[in-house]
């Protein structure tokens, strides 16, 4: 069951989170056939390697799966002039093999084999802010078993953690289930710091799940740019909250990634960069 993002949010970022981004959608025409470059990537300061995945689709709101992006020339370069070429690791991967550094700004570069070459704007490796505490706690609502929920799931994971002083930060959560991370429309939670600036935040629910004893559940915080924010409060907006008889249809969304040669070509998705800190906990376990 999906809930009401109020139920999860304390009421200070409720309305940061309700309300749709400024950002205005661009009405594009998209001609029947063409193709589009699609982008997915994020660098991050863990120590890991971290993937970019490129696919392209025929028309936009065409149901076909994705096909990936093969044979790409793919570097990622830093503000200082490091530059890295990426290998392609699987078809339409290309993996940077290392972490972001905090306080660097990274910037993608694509050239595909038909010629065309894309550049993303500059992400900035933000100081991550670190999830203080973790816990697992009964839960107030009841789990729904006619939309799949196990009767259960009673508990609800909350996080303790302290927004740093000074406006202007964004922030993401992501989670993960048994290792399975949760990506749903619904399940885009970003917002800024404009109500908690500077403010201690416990007993945080960032999720909009259930959960049952013996789950293993992992929450990630990222400090992420205002623009990255922007772009998944729009992604949310045209996938999650759309399909009603009075909605307009979904429309392309143009994330950080242009054509440099032809500025009209359409790219979609984002390449980005996060301050990242994650904490786990196996639920109903002392």
């Amino acid at each position: 069951m999906k809930r009401t993002v109020s139920r999860v949010l304390f009421p200070f970022f409720a309305a940061t989170i309700v309300l749709s981004s400024c950002q205005d959608v661009v009405e594009l025409d998209l001609p029947e056939g063409d193709e589009f470059l699609v982008v997915e990537g994020w660098i991050t300061n863990e120590d890991r390697p971290h993937d970019v995945i490129l696919t392209t689709t025929a028309a936009y709101f065409d149901d076909a799966e994705p096909a990936p992006a093969t044979d790409a020339t793919v570097f990622i370069r830093d503000n200082e002039g490091t530059e890295i070429l990426l290998p392609e690791t699987r078809p339409g991967v290309y993996t940077y093999p290392d972490s972001g550094l905090v306080g660097r700004s990274y910037q993608l570069e694509i050239l595909l084999e038909n010629g065309k070459r894309y550049l993303s704007t500059f992400e900035e490796v933000f100081e991550p802010v670190p999830i203080l505490d973790i816990q697992w706690q009964l839960s107030e609502d009841e789990p729904d078993v006619d939309d799949g929920e196990n009767l259960d799931d009673i508990y609800d994971v909350v996080i303790f953690t302290i927004e740093p002083a000074g406006l202007g930060d964004n922030y993401r959560w992501r989670s993960l289930l048994n290792g399975q991370e949760a990506r749903e429309a619904f399940d885009i939670f970003v917002t800024d710091d404009q109500f908690v600036d500077g403010n201690p935040i416990p007993d945080f629910n960032v999720t909009d799940e259930l959960y049952s004893q013996f789950d293993t559940v992992v929450i990630i915080q990222e400090r992420i740019s205002r623009d990255a924010r922007e772009f998944l409060q729009l992604l949310q907006t045209q996938t999650a909250f759309v399909g009603g008889p009075f909605d307009p249809p979904p429309s392309p969304i143009r994330g950080n990634i242009t054509n440099v040669t032809d500025p009209d070509d359409i790219a979609l998705g984002y390449f980005g960069a996060a301050g990242r800190d994650r904490a786990s906990i196996v639920v109903g376990v002392e």
